[in-house]
């Protein structure tokens, strides 16, 4: 009776040992989930989410390296749960930035809009200063830094067509700094000149 208890234990204990080695052998990663997590990240960055949802992008890739730690470690249902949340916090980054980007390209537009039209109101100002005789001597300067700001214009529509909205925005910005300088040169120009124009007309009217 003994001996066959022994076997019967000896027995059980095999097919114990049998059955968890053949459990933790067919244990794999969880590949699908892995895969679609990745694909969303991908996805999500190629959205923008870089520049327009950095917080949901950045959450996302924490999980990423805590899902491929798992991985190494071999805690296969710990990554797939981990993975299914990757993906979850993918696709909100996504969606953010999907949003802001469209706010940003919005903006961006307006603000580009804007300095075009004042860009004209610029121009013409400086037309009338030229016309109404302020010297080469004055406008020249403030028609060079017209023309460097209109090629920085070009900069600007480049940033547009390859929606870099945050740096056209920045871009427009620099330029309203320009505009209100070259605005400010041909209001103290035509002040300069009619200065001149006042003085010499008093010098001619004590000679008479």
């Amino acid at each position: 009776m003994k001996g066959k208890s022994s076997i019967r234990v000896l027995t059980i204990l095999f097919f114990s040992v049998l059955s968890i080695s053949l459990v933790c052998g067919c244990a794999k990663p969880p590949k699908q989930e892995i895969d679609a997590a990745k694909a969303a990240v991908d996805e999500a960055i190629n959205a923008g989410a870089q520049d327009y949802a950095t917080d949901q992008l950045k959450a996302t890739q924490d999980l990423i390296a805590q899902m491929d730690s798992q991985v190494e470690k071999k805690e296969y249902k710990a990554a797939k749960e981990t993975a299914i949340q990757a993906r979850e916090k993918a696709l909100e980054a996504k969606s953010v930035a999907e949003t802001n980007k469209a706010k940003a390209k919005e903006d961006a537009q307006n603000a580009s809009n804007e300095i075009k039209q004042n860009v004209d109101k610029v121009k013409g100002l400086l037309s009338e200063a030229e016309n109404s005789g302020v010297p080469a001597v004055d406008i020249n300067p403030i028609k060079e830094q017209m023309t460097s700001l209109e090629t920085s214009m070009g900069d600007l529509d480049g940033m547009m067509t390859g929606e870099k909205y945050k740096e056209a925005i920045e871009k427009t910005n620099q330029l309203k700094g320009q505009l209100t300088q070259i605005e400010q040169g041909i209001t103290d120009a035509k002040a300069k000149h009619e200065a001149a124009k006042a003085a010499a007309a008093k010098k001619r009217g004590k000679k008479r």
